[in-house]
């Protein structure tokens, strides 16, 4: 793989890690920097999540700093790119979810009311 690919690779994967961290929360980039990185050290596992983490920044600022990040890893352990370039062609994985009828429907739809009242007191 030349480097132009390299770089590719890098920042398809950035642009990936900050769409999950968006769709599938922080728990989800946790694992998934964690199984990406599994070849760095915990301090740069750490510092891509870190990154990932940063509230104030936009999309474009993450995907920036991330790539960097990235780009080093993949120099220094050029046999993580297959890794990286399947995390950019296969992207986040999203669900969708619509419930009907009754139940208790985690993650989706919710047509109805809801009442979680933990220690407080009881409503008839």
């Amino acid at each position: 793989m030349s480097l132009p690919d390299v770089g590719e690779v890098a920042t398809g994967s950035a642009v990936a890690l900050v769409t999950g961290a968006v769709t599938s929360g922080m728990a989800w980039v946790g694992l998934k920097v964690r199984e990406l990185v599994h070849r760095g050290t915990p301090a740069e596992q750490d510092a891509l999540i870190a990154v990932l983490n940063d509230r104030g920044a936009t999309s474009e600022e993450l995907v920036s700093r991330l790539t960097l990040l990235i780009r080093a890893h993949l120099d220094s352990h050029p046999e993580a790119i297959p890794d990286f370039k399947a995390l950019t062609v296969t992207g986040p994985t999203v669900y969708n979810q619509h419930n009907t009828g009754s139940g208790l429907f985690i993650g989706g739809d919710n047509h109805g009311s809801l009442t979680i009242n933990h220690g407080g007191l009881e409503r008839d």
